[in-house]
């Protein structure tokens, strides 16, 4: 049982975090316009396209994985140096993408700098989430939120200084990656350490922790490169400067995204146990309530477009920006659809449903690759955002439609069906005739 005061306390903590956080990271968008340009603010997105796809690589998907370990199957010392063979794989990721863009695709020193600088800023954010899921797997979400508080504010702050005095991207960028450095040394490996023990690991327990979230990883990866693609694709298709003000005009409907996602993240261990103990009311009680809430999350998220997109645009933005008032309000569908998509991968997560993650985000991915360029074409930087939309509908549809035949299996076998594993988690269904 959970106490329900410190339960509320935790849970504003955290979502209070990651929203300072990403409030940080949309003024990031505004200050890279208003001081380098759409140029800069280009290559400023480019370089975060490409690094959110190696920060996908190096987390593995297992923060989830992780938090919903109610067994402890794996110590939390197995999961740090799993981490650090992780970000070796996403920095050799990175390598190759930089050098395929460099032959391939154009790309000058200052877009591979750029890449490399943000790749290693967040690979600071991988190393972090691991000891966040430490943390949260012992119910103290008020450390994760003043984590992730505390590197927003920093990283605005570094980020802020360095761009006003030099505006200079690449040098922004080195400052930032080096600021966040000294925040995880001095605080976030001093404040979490009381939340598990020191444990010797064997090569054979990270080769199968890794081996277990193979999937996972593959998930995330093609869910990153779902949402990145078509910034991508614009980049070739419209240019740098097409991007440069695609990104910034549509990241504030992104906090409504993030905001919907933090919701429910730090519900995932309630989740997790409700599952494991085939507690049916509970769990589809749970859904049914995260679910309304994102959909109610609609309808104001359209307001807000119609009617102060205009004003908010010319505010934060810059002057001009609110020509492109237009982009918001597919923009606030696309970014409630994502947060529905990830709720719903968490929870097959939680289900251990891999096959189920993988199929529907290669469903994603393939109408995103297909549509992208057409789309554009079309309509110019609002066919990226159809596309998206198109993408996570199916994305959503597939992911739905496993969660309905995995939970009538999970719910309804008797007390004497081998479902579980010996750690007490579900095994995966997708694999597993129950």
């Amino acid at each position: 049982m959970y106490d329900a005061k410190a339960l509320r306390k935790g849970v504003l903590w955290n979502t209070g975090g990651n929203m300072v956080y990403m409030a940080c990271q949309f003024i990031f968008s505004m200050l890279v316009v208003r001081l380098a340009g759409e140029t800069g603010s280009g290559l400023f997105n480019l370089a975060q396209s490409y690094a959110n796809i190696s920060l996908t690589i190096a987390s593995y998907g297992m923060y989830s994985f992780q938090v919903s370990d109610a067994r402890n199957k794996y110590s939390t010392s197995c999961y740090i140096k799993s981490r650090f063979a992780t970000v070796s794989i996403a920095t050799g990721v990175c390598a190759c993408l930089i050098a395929f863009g460099g032959l391939f695709l154009g790309y000058g020193l200052m877009q591979c700098v750029c890449i490399l600088l943000f790749h290693a800023y967040r690979m600071i954010e991988s190393a972090t989430d691991v000891f966040n899921a430490a943390a949260q797997r012992q119910m103290d979400l008020i450390l994760v939120g003043k984590t992730y508080a505390l590197r927003g504010v920093v990283s605005l702050v570094s980020f802020g200084v360095i761009l006003t005095a030099t505006h200079s991207v690449p040098l922004t960028l080195a400052v930032m990656f080096f600021s966040n450095l000294v925040v995880f040394l001095r605080y976030t490996l001093v404040k979490s350490a009381h939340h598990y023990e020191k444990q010797p690991v064997a090569l054979q327990q990270v080769k199968a922790l890794l081996i277990e979230c193979f999937p996972l990883a593959i998930y995330s990866a093609l869910s990153t490169t779902t949402a990145s693609l078509p910034k991508i694709l614009m980049e070739q298709v419209l240019g740098t400067n097409a991007l440069g003000v695609y990104s910034p005009v549509t990241t504030p409907v992104l906090l409504l995204q993030v905001g919907a996602t933090y919701l429910f993240t730090p519900f995932i261990t309630i989740f997790s146990n409700s599952y494991a103990e085939r507690n049916r009311r509970s769990f589809w009680r749970a859904v049914g309530m995260v679910q309304a809430i994102l959909l109610a999350l609609l309808p104001v998220g359209l307001f807000i477009s119609e009617f102060l997109g205009t004003w908010g645009l010319r505010v934060f933005v810059g002057a001009g920006m609110e020509a492109y008032q237009f982009l918001l309000s597919p923009m606030v569908v696309s970014a409630v659809l994502t947060a529905t998509v990830l709720f719903y991968s968490m929870i097959l997560t939680i289900m251990r449903c891999m096959r189920g993650l993988i199929a529907a985000n290669l469903l994603g991915i393939a109408v995103c690759a297909a549509l992208c360029v057409p789309c554009m074409k079309l309509w110019d930087m609002q066919g990226a955002t159809y596309a998206g939309i198109l993408a996570l509908l199916v994305q959503a549809g597939a992911l739905g439609t496993v969660i309905l035949v995995r939970s009538r299996r999970h719910f309804s076998a008797g007390p004497h069906r081998p479902l579980q594993e010996p750690d007490g988690l579900p095994t995966d269904a997708c694999d597993t005739q129950e």
